[in-house]
């Protein structure tokens, strides 16, 4: 995302960056929904009357997202910025946390046809132009990052850890699945407007570009980022007894610690984003997202990707969360803190 926002355009703000746009975003919202499953008990979630408590912290941390976004949305950056989405997310998925992980694949199935369809007619028939109507179908389905849309990579995500990410079965699923629900979205995006119009399937329009909310986009992008994941565990989370050679090993933990930096930026994922946007909003005279150019732009991405693997590294030094994400789970439990009572 900090690429997507400060990397130089050649082709201009509407050329599409094969790697920054779109693909980190719904990466964004499946780490979001195995988020979601590690805070409520991965795969052994609580029982039925112990589940209100994590409901309504979730609910807290949506509504502060949807705040936070609200108000960066203020700011002049030129970014098109998620938290506010992702707090819809959220709310969304409040009634989907403690289904069944077939009732979970199922209703990740089932939107995935019938959101993009919706979409679809809302857009023919004209999106509503008064408020509130317009601010829901925009969060909804119309906008950058169409919470209705993306339900079904959250529900992958949290089904992920509701079948439990230490399994290798679970690991091995998300790499083989991912990758060939990828290959069917980008594929069909690729081949499928190619067939002759005369043919009368009406597959002109279907497209896996970035932010197209089609089913192809859901597919490519999201079934890549489910692969990214279950590789990335697989790479920096080995489970069970090692069975590999000395030399792999090494090569193991090689890769462990050249990706530690990813490891560090991820800690403070939150806070990284909302400062990466205030830095861009504070050097918007010298462009802002997808305006900077040369050198500025690819230093702007340096000095940020270094801050914010910085800024992890010494939170982990510290034992510490990041700033904003403690605040943010701070506000979710201030309901559930013990009243302090004086003598």
């Amino acid at each position: 995302m900090i690429a997507a926002h400060t990397v130089p355009r050649p082709g201009g703000l509407g050329a599409e960056e094969l790697v920054v746009d779109g693909r980190p975003s719904l990466l964004f919202a499946l780490v979001a929904g195995v988020a979601l499953g590690l805070m409520t008990g991965q795969d052994a979630p609580p029982p039925a009357g112990a589940r209100s408590e994590p409901r309504l912290r979730l609910v807290i941390r949506a509504l502060a997202l949807l705040a936070a976004g609200i108000l960066l949305w203020l700011l002049p950056h030129g970014i098109a910025v998620i938290l506010d989405y992702y707090g819809v997310m959220f709310l969304l998925m409040v009634p989907l946390l403690f289904l069944p992980r077939w009732g979970l694949a199922l209703v990740a199935a089932t939107v995935l046809v019938v959101a993009p369809a919706l979409r679809d007619a809302v857009v023919r028939a004209g999106a509503p132009e008064q408020e509130p109507a317009a601010t829901v179908v925009d969060y909804l389905l119309t906008g950058w990052y169409p919470a209705l849309l993306w339900v079904p990579v959250l529900a992958v995500g949290l089904l992920a850890a509701r079948s439990g990410l230490a399994r290798r079965r679970v690991r091995l699923a998300l790499v083989l699945g991912g990758a060939t629900a990828s290959v069917a979205g980008y594929g069909a995006g690729a081949l499928l407007p190619r067939i002759p119009t005369g043919a009368g399937l009406g597959l002109d329009d279907v497209t896996a570009e970035a932010h197209s909310g089609t089913i192809a986009e859901l597919l490519g992008s999201g079934g890549l980022a489910a692969a990214v994941l279950g590789l990335l565990l697989i790479a920096l989370d080995p489970v069970g007894p090692a069975r590999i050679g000395r030399g792999a090993g090494r090569g193991a933990t090689a890769l462990r610690l050249v990706l530690e930096p990813l490891r560090a930026l991820g800690r403070v994922a939150l806070t990284v984003y909302v400062g990466h946007v205030l830095v861009i909003a504070a050097l918007s005279p010298l462009g802002g997202a997808g305006r900077f150019e040369g050198v500025v732009g690819w230093g702007i991405l340096i000095v940020l990707s270094v801050a914010g693997v910085a800024i992890g590294l010494a939170c982990e030094a510290l034992g510490r969360r990041g700033p904003l994400e403690a605040a943010l789970s701070g506000l979710a439990a201030l309901p559930f803190r013990p009243a302090r009572v004086t003598d």
